[in-house]
C-alpha cells in the first residue's frame, strides 16, 4: 500500500478548489467528478465509478 499524500489547498472566491494532477492521475479522475458529502468528510470520485460498479455487479449475476 502507497504511502498517504496530503495537501492544503485554498478555495477561491468561487468556492473552487484545484485538485493537483498528480492526484487526478492516479485516481484516474477525468472532466467529471462525482462530489458525495460523507459523514468524514468530501469524497470526490470519477463520476464513471457508478455506471462501472453497476457493469460490475451485472457481470458478477
Amino acid at each position: 500500500m502507497k504511502k498517504a499524500v496530503g495537501v492544503i489547498k485554498d478555495i477561491d472566491h468561487l468556492g473552487r478548489v484545484v485538485i493537483p494532477k498528480e492526484f487526478r492521475d492516479r485516481l484516474g479522475l477525468d472532466k467529471g467528478v462525482e462530489i458525495v458529502l460523507t459523514r468524514e468528510g468530501v469524497l470526490i470520485r470519477n463520476s464513471k465509478y457508478e455506471l462501472v460498479m453497476k457493469e460490475e455487479l451485472s457481470n458478477a449475476k
